[in-house]
C-alpha cells in the first residue's frame, strides 16, 4: 500500500527499508503517478516529503531505472532540491544521457523540450562546445534550472536572440538575474529591461559597466515602472509584507529601504512604513504617529526627500496614507513638483520638528505636602 505524503518522511522512510528493491521501484512509480501536468500541485510540504522519499530512493537503483526516473522527476515542475542534487552528483546518469546527443541540435533541442525532457536540456546547456544557434535553443525550450545552467556556462557566447529569451524569462527568478548582470553580452537594451525587475542590490551590478546616460535611462525606466507595479500588486494581491521578515531583510540588506517601502505602499501598511523611515532617520515612534494622526504630508515629503527615496514610489506611500485617513489622496503631478522642489532647509525644519516634538521637557508633579502633626498635650 502507497503510505500517504502526509505522514512523517521518517515513518515512509523506515517502511521503504524493509522492501526489497522491485518493491522500492514500484514504490516511485506509484509516488511518480500522484503527479503531472494534469494533476492538482502538491503542498510544498508534500513536495518536501517527496523529494526526501526519492532523493533516497534513487542510488541504489540500477543505471536505466535511474535514468528513467530522472526523466520522469525533471518533467515537473516541482521543487525537488535533494533529488535533483542526487540526479546531478551521480556521473554514471550524466554519462549516459550525454551519450544519447552526441551533438546538440537546435531542433532535438526544441523537441526534447515538446516532451518535457528537461534533465536532458540541463545537461547539454553545461557542455562547452554549444553553438549559438543551439544556445538559442535551449533558452526558449528549457526549463528553469536549464536557463540557469546556460547563463552560468562561459564557455559559450550568447547571441542578442538569445539573451533577450532569458532577459524575458528572469522576471521572477533571482537566480537567473544574478547570473545575467554579469554576462559579458550585457548591453543597454537589456540592462533598461533588468531594471524593472531586479532588487536594489543587484542594480550597482547591472550598472557598473554601463556609461552614465545607459545609468539615468535605465533608472528613470525603472522609476516609471513603479506606479504600474503598485497597481499589478494591489489588483491580483500576489504581495505579502510579513513586517518582521521585511525589517529583517532590510536590515540584513538583502532588501533595500524602497524595496520595503514598495511593498508597505502596495499592501497598505502604513504604520510599518513610518516606523522604517523614522528608524532611518532616528526619529522616534511617538513623533511619527503624532505626525500621521495630524494628516499633514509635509513631514513624510521632507523623510521621503531625507533618504533620497524615490518620487514614484513616495507618491504610492502617500496614497495609502490617505486612504488610511479617508480622504482623496492629491493630484500625483503637483505632489511630484512639490516633491522635486523641496529644498534643503525646507526638510532641515520639518525633521528638526519631528525630533523636537519628541523631547518635550518633563515636568515633575509637585506632590502635596502631608499635614504636620498636631501636637497634644499630655496630662
Amino acid at each position: 500500500m502507497l503510505p500517504s505524503l502526509e505522514n512523517p518522511v521518517e515513518q515512509v522512510l523506515a517502511a521503504v527499508e524493509q522492501l526489497p528493491p522491485e518493491a522500492q521501484q514500484a514504490l516511485v512509480t506509484s509516488v511518480l503517478g500522484q503527479f503531472g501536468p494534469d494533476r492538482p500541485r502538491p503542498s510544498a510540504k508534500a513536495q518536501e516529503r517527496l523529494d526526501r522519499i526519492v532523493a533516497h530512493l534513487l542510488p541504489p537503483m540500477p543505471i536505466e531505472r535511474r535514468v528513467h526516473f530522472a526523466r520522469s522527476f525533471g518533467a515537473l515542475d516541482l521543487d525537488l532540491p535533494r533529488t535533483f542534487a542526487v540526479i546531478d552528483k551521480d556521473e554514471e546518469l550524466i554519462a549516459e544521457i550525454s551519450l544519447g546527443h552526441a551533438t546538440p541540435e537546435p531542433a532535438t533541442i526544441l523537441n526534447l523540450g515538446k516532451q518535457r525532457r528537461f534533465i536532458d536540456t540541463r545537461v547539454m546547456a553545461e557542455r562547452e562546445d554549444l553553438t549559438s544557434e543551439a544556445a538559442e535553443a535551449l533558452a526558449e525550450a528549457g526549463d528553469a534550472r536549464t536557463v540557469r545552467t546556460l547563463s552560468a556556462n562561459r564557455f559559450v557566447k550568447l547571441s542578442r536572440k538569445a539573451f533577450s529569451r532569458l532577459v524575458t524569462r528572469a522576471s521572477h527568478d533571482i537566480g537567473l538575474q544574478i547570473q545575467l548582470c554579469n554576462r559579458p553580452e550585457l548591453e543597454a537594451e537589456d540592462a533598461h529591461r533588468l531594471a524593472l525587475v531586479v532588487p536594489d542590490h543587484l542594480k550597482s551590478t547591472l550598472f557598473e559597466r554601463l556609461d552614465r546616460e545607459a545609468v539615468l535611462e535605465a533608472q528613470k525606466i525603472a522609476s516609471e515602472a513603479i506606479p504600474a507595479k503598485i497597481r499589478r500588486m494591489r489588483l491580483h494581491q500576489d504581495s505579502q509584507a510579513n513586517v518582521h521578515e521585511v525589517r529583517r531583510d532590510v536590515k540584513a540588506g538583502t532588501k533595500s529601504l524602497a524595496e520595503a517601502l514598495t511593498l508597505f505602499a502596495a499592501t497598505d501598511q502604513v504604520i510599518p512604513a513610518i516606523e522604517l523611515l523614522g528608524a532611518t532617520l532616528g526619529i522616534e515612534r511617538e513623533a511619527m504617529i503624532s505626525a500621521l494622526a495630524r494628516g499633514r504630508i509635509e513631514p513624510f515629503e521632507a523623510m521621503a526627500r531625507a533618504v533620497a527615496l524615490d518620487e514614484n514610489i513616495f507618491v504610492s506611500l502617500v496614497s495609502s496614507f490617505c486612504r488610511r485617513w479617508r480622504k482623496p489622496a492629491p493630484d500625483s503631478r503637483g505632489l511630484l513638483r512639490r516633491y522635486r522642489a523641496l529644498t534643503e532647509k525646507q526638510i532641515d525644519a520639518e525633521l528638526a520638528q519631528l525630533r523636537g516634538s519628541a523631547r518635550k521637557p518633563f515636568v515633575a508633579r509637585v506632590q502635596p505636602a502631608l499635614p504636620l502633626p498636631v501636637p497634644v498635650a499630655i496630662g
